[in-house]
């Protein structure tokens, strides 16, 4: 019995599969019109690979279901997703060396409310679970000098 305890454990050690953390803050308000970044960080027990890659994707706000990829990133090069609001408005902000895979979404809108996800991976590293940004856009701070009171 022993003996195939210890084969199972040899097995089970031997598969190379372990897990990438991820991380994004929770919740990020953005003014209208302006660039936000979207940070993710991760880490992982193995080096950064070529195969590295990560998976930005975004679910509207009041909607279920599915999110969408909205920007993908691997090898060095950034491939837009399939969301028209994001169409050339996504551009890479991160360093895949320094485990930083954030993006910047130029001229934020109302319609840009809702949840991204962050997804990584670097085999043989996977990621758990995305990980999550809830994003506000708001209305430009305008700041009111009011004289003579």
């Amino acid at each position: 019995m022993l003996y195939c305890v210890s084969a199972v454990f040899i097995f089970t050690g031997v598969s190379g599969v372990s897990a990438i953390d991820v991380y994004t803050p929770a919740e990020l308000f953005a003014e209208n019109g302006t660039t936000a970044t979207l940070s993710c960080s991760f880490k992982s027990r193995e080096v950064i690979s070529s195969l590295a890659s990560v998976v930005w994707s975004f679910l509207p706000e009041g909607e279920t279901g599915a999110f969408t990829s909205i920007f993908y990133y691997s090898g060095g090069k950034q491939f837009p997703g399939s969301v028209p609001q994001f169409k050339s408005r996504v551009e890479w902000a991160g360093d895949m060396n320094k485990k930083d895979v954030s993006i910047r979404v130029l001229q934020m809108q109302f319609k840009d409310n809702g949840t991204f996800s962050c997804d990584v991976k670097n085999p043989p590293d996977i990621s758990r679970q995305m990980s999550f940004t809830k994003v506000r856009v708001v209305l430009p701070y305008t700041h009111f000098c009011l004289k003579g009171i």
